[in-house]
């Protein structure tokens, strides 16, 4: 799939050939295949491609209640996560971070697997205990309904980082790939330093869960 998107280097090839050309464009709503109006060309791992040519990575970070804490401390929060913004996006870095808060619905499908499991173990090992058999049978319809009506939701904090790919070829790609790792690594690691006091934790977002937020960016009422 990848050499469709990202040709290898032939020696006779001019450099031409793997410069990122796509510019952010004007939409033609309703004109427009979804593909189309997208700044996404594909994902890589656990990163999505975009036709600019960059890879971006999304962290999830740890929300923190600031109404459990008194006002010296809720400044105490902003004072060091200024140092840390201070830190990682200085006058001369020329780094560029966004930082999205949206609220998405609960995932329960692992709860829903988990008692769909247990309900076929209990009808094959107890297949006369009718009352464990139907009370599991409601704790699966109650997630499930749950889950189906999107009526609880979650604020998912999410911190988008990139780094430009060079040249459209698979070296770059993976060369790139290998900088941006270490790029959330460390911002990983300097965020839960900082915000060690708060517990604050944070984690790069896997391949399927990056395509959940885009899913619900683009189609956020579910239809």
């Amino acid at each position: 799939m990848w050499e469709k998107l990202f040709g290898v280097p032939k020696k006779k090839a001019s450099i031409e050939a793997y410069v990122f050309e796509d510019e952010p464009r004007m939409l033609r709503n309703g004109k427009q295949s979804l593909q189309e109006m997208s700044l996404i060309e594909a994902q890589y791992n656990d990163f999505f491609v975009t036709k600019q040519g960059y890879l971006v990575a999304l962290i999830q970070a740890g929300g923190i209640n600031l109404d459990l804490l008194t006002v010296t401390e809720q400044e105490d929060v902003f004072d060091e996560f200024n140092a840390f913004l201070m830190s990682t996006l200085g006058e001369n870095s020329g780094e560029i971070q966004q930082y999205l808060d949206i609220t998405m619905p609960v995932d329960f499908s692992e709860y829903v697997l988990f008692w769909q499991h247990r309900y076929l173990q209990v009808q094959q090992e107890e297949p006369e205990n009718k009352a464990k058999l139907s009370l599991i049978a409601s704790y699966v319809d109650t997630f499930s309904t749950i889950a189906s009506s999107q009526e609880m939701t979650t604020k998912r904090h999410i911190v988008v980082l990139h780094e430009k790919i060079s040249k459209k070829h698979l070296v770059s790609l993976e060369q790139t790939s290998i900088e941006l790792e270490e790029k959330v690594t460390l911002f990983i690691r300097q965020l839960e330093n900082t915000l060690s006091t708060y517990d604050m934790t944070a984690r790069q977002l896997t391949a399927k869960e990056c395509r959940d937020v885009l899913q619900h960016l683009v189609n956020f009422s579910n239809h």
